[in-house]
């Protein structure tokens, strides 16, 4: 008869041969590295002056060519060489370099007498330009500066 045992049992250990540490090291880093770059970003972002801008309003009067209209808001148009002039003609503000800076259009417009003057906004036009030139459809441009478009301008056509 022959005794048999039971094998003896075997004891793992885990490994320590140091392959998590570099690993963690690693991946520490990374996050760090990450959390600076979107820090730094944010502080940036946070610092970079946001282009300020305000929004160009004006008149128009046209002297002598202005004839009844039948649009809402616009008691008259222009007439007799000045058939451009009515509503919703485009007004367009450009820097001295001819950079159109924002565009806009005839929002109004109010008879008194022979003359007829409309209003206009254009939006967005940012500060710090070389110059404002408005331009009225295909009519020449006026140049101002920036104070004087800040607070508005007025523009006359006609005698």
């Amino acid at each position: 008869m022959t005794t048999q045992f039971a094998p003896a049992p075997v004891e793992f250990a885990p490994q320590t041969d140091g392959r998590f540490w570099p690993g963690f090291s690693v991946g520490v880093c990374a996050a760090t590295v990450v959390a600076g770059v979107i820090a730094t970003g944010s502080l940036l972002t946070d610092r970079m002056p946001a282009t300020s801008v305000f929004e160009m309003n004006g008149t128009l009067t046209v002297i002598g060519g202005a004839a009844d209209n039948a649009v809402p808001g616009f008691e008259c148009a222009g007439d007799r060489g000045f058939d451009d002039i009515a509503p919703g003609a485009s007004v367009s503000v450009s820097d001295r370099d001819g950079a159109v800076l924002g565009t806009g259009l005839l929002t109004r417009s109010v008879r008194e007498g022979n003359f007829c003057t409309f209003f206009f906004a254009v939006p967005d036009v940012p500060h710090g330009a070389s110059g404002y030139a408005v331009q009225i459809t295909h009519r020449g441009s006026v140049s101002f500066d920036e104070a004087d478009a800040e607070t508005g301008v007025h523009l006359t056509l006609g005698r």
